[in-house]
C-alpha cells in the first residue's frame, strides 16, 4: 500500500498565509478579497483556476503572479498539523499530490526537511490535468510501480480524484472542507491518531 497525502490543509496548516496571498492579490487590482469561506473552498484548485472563479472580469494570471510573490514570505506562519511528524515517523510507503505547483511543492517539502521521506512528490502542474481529475494519481501509480494507492486529502477534490482513479480515499476533517461534504465521498477521521488507525501504521 502507499499512502498519497495532500499537502495544504492535510498535513500542513497553510491557512494563515492562503488567506494573507489572497489579500495582496486582490489589492493589485484594487478589488475587494472574497470572504475566507468562498477562498478555503475552493483550495486544492490550481491557483489560476481558483482565481478565474472567484474573479472573472480579471486576469487570472496577474493575480496569481503577486499571490505567488506573497505566498513565499508569508510561508514563515506554516505549520504541520500536531501529530503529522510523528506519523511520517513510520515506516510505510508514502507520496504528494497537490494542487500547488511542482515548484512550490519541492520548496514545502524541503522546508520541512521532509525530502526523501517521500517516493514521489507530485504539483498540480506536473500533469496534464489536475485535481479533481485522476491524472496525478495515475502518473504516481507508473512512478513507483502500484495499483494500491489510498489518498488522504481534505478536500472533495482529494476524494473525487481517488474515486475517479479507482483507489481508496480518507478524507481529515482538519482542513478546508467541511466533514458533511467529505463524507459523501469517502470516511472521515478526526485526529491524526484516528488516521494512524486507519491507514494501520
Amino acid at each position: 500500500m502507499l499512502v498519497v497525502f495532500d499537502l495544504d490543509g492535510t498535513l500542513i496548516d497553510s491557512s494563515r498565509s492562503i488567506l494573507e496571498s489572497h489579500k495582496a492579490a486582490w489589492k493589485s487590482v484594487n478589488a475587494k478579497c472574497p470572504p475566507k469561506e468562498k477562498i478555503l473552498k475552493l483550495t486544492g484548485l490550481p491557483l489560476i483556476d481558483i482565481m478565474q472563479k472567484l474573479g472573472p472580469e480579471y486576469d487570472p494570471r496577474a493575480l496569481a503572479k503577486v499571490y505567488s510573490q506573497t505566498y513565499m514570505e508569508a510561508t514563515r506562519h506554516e505549520k504541520l498539523f500536531d501529530g503529522i511528524t510523528e506519523l511520517l515517523a513510520n515506516k510505510f510507503r508514502a507520496a504528494v499530490a497537490t494542487g500547488k505547483s511542482q515548484r512550490g511543492a519541492d520548496r514545502v517539502i524541503k522546508h520541512f526537511g521532509f525530502e526523501g521521506r517521500f517516493e514521489v512528490i507530485l504539483g498540480g502542474n506536473s500533469v496534464p490535468n489536475p485535481k479533481p481529475n485522476p491524472d496525478l494519481l495515475f502518473s504516481i501509480m507508473e512512478s513507483t510501480g502500484t495499483k494500491d494507492l489510498i489518498m488522504v486529502g481534505d478536500t472533495t477534490y482529494d476524494l473525487e480524484m481517488a474515486d475517479a482513479a479507482g483507489v481508496r480515499g480518507v478524507g481529515v476533517s482538519w482542513g478546508h472542507h467541511p466533514s458533511k461534504l467529505l463524507s459523501k465521498w469517502a470516511p472521515v477521521v478526526n485526529s491524526v491518531e484516528e488516521l494512524r488507525q486507519h491507514l494501520k501504521v
